[in-house]
């Protein structure tokens, strides 16, 4: 593994800049089989130069809102967002995933989520919100497969290794529940760390949460449909 150094519009983030994201942000008070799992991954990575992310940090990237930093978003323009998020996912209610297993990549862990179908119809019902409000230029980062960032690496270490730390957890799946999805003003800032090393940590002010609260989306027409 390599140092993680999170990205903005192609480029370096700059240290401590703001941007709005949407993220599933899991419970881990009320979800016990994934705080376990955590909790062992945390053990797993303590060796390591990664920084874990904390109970109130971990989640699922959802997308950017990548055409600005938030800072340059007036609160109109958040409200706008908003209300826009709720429409599109006005029919989307509660999805239930796996999470696991634990992967070791070049930038930290992670926990793999599965299947896609449905996170990524999530995805597209946001991107179409945020594309109605703020244009195609606010769409500028591929996420890949969705995923619960476990922590980042600060510094160069074997992620095979990790990664055979991480496959000896079991259980290395647990399903993981998000009945709600959260716009969030995320700052990433570098700290200093043992050897003059800096790293990268993830904080986060809350700007509204959307309750994925209608129904099975087995009800309603498909997004393509629309």
């Amino acid at each position: 593994m390599e140092k993680f150094v999170p990205k903005f519009q192609g480029a370096p983030w700059p240290d401590g800049a703001r941007v709005l994201h949407v993220y599933a942000v899991p419970d881990l008070r009320a979800d016990l089989p994934l705080a376990r799992l955590v909790d062992e991954c945390r053990g797993a990575m303590s060796p390591y130069p990664i920084t874990p992310l904390g109970d109130g940090t971990l989640h699922c990237t959802i997308e950017m809102v990548a055409d600005t930093t938030a800072d340059k978003i007036t609160p109109e323009e958040r409200d706008d967002l908003v209300a826009a998020l709720r429409t599109h996912l006005a029919f989307t209610g509660p999805l239930e995933v796996t999470a696991g297993s634990p992967i070791a990549n070049r930038a930290g862990a992670f926990l793999d989520l599965s299947p896609d179908g449905r996170l990524v119809d999530l995805r597209e019902r946001v991107r179409d919100a945020i594309r109605e409000v703020r244009g195609p230029g606010a769409l500028l980062h591929d996420g890949g497969r969705h995923h619960i960032s476990l922590g980042y690496a600060w510094a160069e270490a074997s992620s095979d290794a990790l990664q055979t730390a991480l496959r000896g957890i079991s259980p290395s799946h647990v399903p993981v529940r998000f009945s709600a999805l959260q716009l969030l003003d995320v700052t990433f800032r570098q700290f200093p760390r043992p050897g003059g090393d800096l790293a990268w940590e993830l904080s986060w002010e809350p700007v509204a949460a959307i309750p994925l609260a209608g129904g099975s989306d087995d009800a309603q027409p498909s997004r393509q449909a629309r």
